[in-house]
């Protein structure tokens, strides 16, 4: 059975029939082809116009398979990623639309949206994908396949459909990798997108011209300009998610472009020291086809059925909605049988509640004459009276662990003079000496303060003795036990005896097992 991709691009819409991996009709339309006719331009709406050209050539190309995915640009979509706390997904179908409030101009209420996390254990935080589209322009959409005699299987976002490729060519997808698409020679919204195994931590949307209704001139003249924009763009995205995602480099990125480009690219971001691949389209779809990116994204859709990590489906989404929010219909019968529902549902909870009640009664009885016979046999406790309750008993065992456990950490964070006292001298060396060691408690909880000399005859070398007894007084496991965070108080040259020796103080603060100063 042949499958149907369908692309909507800011200037272009293409087409593609498949089977399998291999193309078998396509076609590529241009926006401008809608203003041809001036007389009917202000008298026919754009859609129509569309839709009537679509007709035209879909006969023209002989594509007739009767089912679509179809794949949207950025510009009428919201893709934003963003973290949340750990939580369930049920949890996350509330708390998705209250976060994305943040990063919307408009109502959550005027959207169609999906969304897809993951749990990252690096930041022990859920990362949310959000993909939302107003509902008017889902409708149109919609509405032009409907036209056009052409069920919609899924709609989704054109730089996720653009993915598939890595799957047909056989690219593993793990790791964090780029993909960058972009048409150097026609006028079509380029993307960047960065994975995190098949996962997308960042996309962002690039245009090479100066809006979406102002297109760029593609002359041989204006190619080093578009290239060097292009460059700037694509260093701008690395730039923005390095800031965003420090510590998750890009190993690779790989690029679906124009043939003639590159040379150019390659070693553009080869200087970036990022490896760089290039997925050579005409491998895979069975016949040459000049390099488009209406077409490649086209193709993309037609591969619904290679199975991606991104599951985004705004189609299913706005059925999903439409489910809950969908009005009922009530008819007589369906009156009727509501009643006889009804009847039926308050018999049974009468008889749950009747059969409960005196299921109760006979119950507690046995139960009330058993308890009174244990509070008669209670062994007498002097400080504990036999009249005491449940809940009464229960707050003197608690009390009772609370006590026990203050004398358990009592014992337990007890410092241990001894090994302190042993391991200090064993750390210090050669040409340093110790002049004090005190012990104090502040605010804080304990602290030890070590106050010495060195004199090696040199300034810098009895700096690194000061540091290298800090080093080691963190090691030594009897030190260690205690005082964690262990710092140089103050450092200073003095003279004695016409020498110049270098005085220090050292300090270290008490903590315990949760590594918490001491209160």
């Amino acid at each position: 059975m042949n499958a149907l991709g369908i692309y909507f691009g800011p200037q272009l819409v293409g087409v593609v029939e498949t089977k399998g991996t291999k193309t078998i009709n396509y076609t590529v339309v241009s926006h401008a082809a809608l203003s041809v006719d001036e007389v009917l331009e202000e008298k026919v709406p754009g859609t129509v116009k569309l839709i009537t050209l679509l007709k035209d050539e879909l006969v023209k190309n002989n594509i007739n398979a009767d089912e679509a995915t179809i794949s949207i640009s950025g510009k009428d979509l919201i893709v934003r990623t963003f973290e949340m706390p750990i939580m369930s997904r049920q949890e996350l179908n509330t708390a998705v639309n209250f976060e994305v409030k943040k990063y919307i101009p408009f109502k959550i209420e005027d959207l169609v949206s999906d969304f897809q996390y993951k749990l990252d254990n690096s930041i022990r935080k859920t990362r949310v994908l959000f993909v939302g589209i107003k509902k008017e322009a889902l409708d149109n959409y919609i509405d032009i396949l409907t036209q056009l005699n052409i069920k919609i299987t899924s709609i989704e976002y054109s730089a996720f459909s653009i993915l598939r490729l890595l799957k047909v060519a056989n690219i593993k997808d793990k790791g964090v990798m780029a993909v960058v698409n972009i048409d150097l020679a026609k006028d079509d919204e380029a993307n960047f997108v960065v994975l995190d195994d098949g996962f997308p931590l960042f996309s962002r949307d690039i245009s090479l011209m100066g809006g979406y209704e102002e297109p760029v001139k593609t002359d041989e003249n204006q190619a080093g300009v578009i290239l060097d924009k292009l460059k700037r763009e694509i260093q701008i995205s690395l730039d923005y998610y390095d800031r965003k995602f420090p510590g998750k480099n890009i190993s690779r990125i790989f690029f679906i472009t124009n043939p003639n480009y590159r040379a150019d690219l390659d070693g553009f971001i080869k200087e970036l020291g990022i490896g760089v691949n290039f997925i050579e389209i005409n491998k895979y779809i069975d016949r040459p086809v000049p390099f488009s990116l209406a077409f490649v994204k086209g193709y993309s859709s037609s591969l619904a059925g290679f199975k991606i990590a991104v599951k985004i489906d705004l189609l299913a989404a706005k059925e999903r909605t439409s489910r809950k929010t969908g009005p009922e219909i009530f008819t007589p019968m369906s009156l009727v049988k509501n009643f006889k529902y009804a009847l039926v549902v308050a018999g049974v909870c009468l008889f749950i509640l009747g059969s409960t009640f005196i299921s109760g009664i006979s119950r507690a009885l046995p139960l009330q004459r058993e308890l009174r016979n244990i509070i008669n046999t209670r062994q007498g406790v002097a400080t504990v009276s036999a009249d005491l309750s449940s809940k009464e008993l229960q707050d003197i065992n608690t009390n009772y662990k609370a006590k026990a456990n203050t004398m358990d950490n009592i014992i337990k964070k007890r410092i241990y003079f001894t090994p302190l006292l042993d391991a200090i001298p064993r750390v210090v060396s050669k040409g340093m000496r110790l002049e004090g060691l005190s012990l104090r408690k502040g605010e804080s909880g304990f602290e030890f303060i070590l106050n010495g000399s060195v004199f090696l005859a040199n300034s810098d070398k009895e700096t690194e003795a000061v540091n290298t007894l800090v080093s080691r007084l963190k090691e030594n496991p009897a030190i260690a036990k205690y005082f964690k965070d262990i710092s140089v108080g103050s450092i200073d040259r003095k003279q004695i005896d016409k020498m110049s020796i270098t005085s220090f103080m050292v300090s270290g603060q008490y903590y315990d097992n949760k590594d918490k100063p001491v209160k």
